[in-house]
């Protein structure tokens, strides 16, 4: 409970850049995959040596989780994957064996460093960080990733940041698209019903999911939206500390 709190208050404490947009673009970054979706299991990457590794080769025959990031991104990035990790870890699952994990960048000027930072940041869990593979942004093969999946992300050039559609891809052993779930509400039940396929497939039901700047999305009103959840985040952060201070206080 307590990390996932702190997760939340990165979140709202992080001060959004600018944001250059248009509504028009921003609607586009949406996930939307078909209903015969299915990894791309022969588009290749290279990981964080270096070496080129297909997403059929990282999944190895075990149901895979994926999620697109931006190894620089300046918003939801870093906290939507330490939510992802967290959720993870309490399924009960066995990370490597009964499920795998995949980290698609964005950006094709992300280096391996930028991926390990954002890796960094994601991990909570041991066990869960060494299931999971950074790849790094490709000019070819990611495109085709996200077209392959539906998945919609637009590029701003001012701000060298992406709005993107901050989802999580469940894939079943077998390569079939199972869940589609939002990073920022996921539960370890949710998780661990799509990665042992106790459920429907479930990913019709489409909410914005959007991981960019404030300012753009919220037209005027965005700079006043952005002070109130840094002051909200401080708040948060002050119970966060009376609530831990009253816990180690002798009875």
């Amino acid at each position: 409970m307590i990390a996932w709190l702190l997760t939340i208050v990165m979140l709202l404490a992080a001060a959004p850049a600018s944001a250059a947009l248009t509504p028009d673009q921003l609607a586009r970054a949406v996930a939307r995959p078909g209903i015969k979706a299915a990894l791309p299991v022969d588009l290749r990457f290279a990981d964080l040596a270096g070496r080129q590794v297909t997403l059929g080769a990282v999944a190895a025959g075990h149901p895979l989780v994926l999620i697109f990031a931006d190894y620089t991104c300046a918003h939801i990035c870093a906290p939507g994957l330490r939510l992802t990790q967290n959720a993870l870890s309490q399924t009960g699952l066995q990370a490597g064996t009964d499920y795998r994990v995949a980290v698609v960048g964005l950006d094709p000027k992300d280096g391996a460093a930028q991926a390990r930072a954002m890796g960094e940041k994601m991990s909570v869990d041991a066990r869960v960080t060494r299931a999971t593979t950074l790849l790094l942004g490709d000019a070819d093969a990611t495109p085709a990733a996200a077209k392959a999946l539906g998945y919609g992300y637009v590029y701003d050039a001012d701000n060298d940041q992406f709005a993107h559609d901050a989802s999580v891809y469940v894939f079943g052993a077998d390569g079939r698209l199972r869940a589609l779930l939002p990073e920022m509400a996921l539960t370890a039940a949710t998780m661990k019903a799509a990665l042992v396929g106790t459920t429907a497939p479930s990913f019709t039901e489409r909410v914005a999911h959007l991981c960019y700047g404030f300012a753009s999305a919220h037209g005027p009103y965005g700079r006043a939206i952005v002070v109130g959840m840094q002051a909200l985040s401080v708040l948060l952060l002050a119970a966060l500390a009376i609530f831990l201070f009253r816990r180690r206080r002798p009875i």
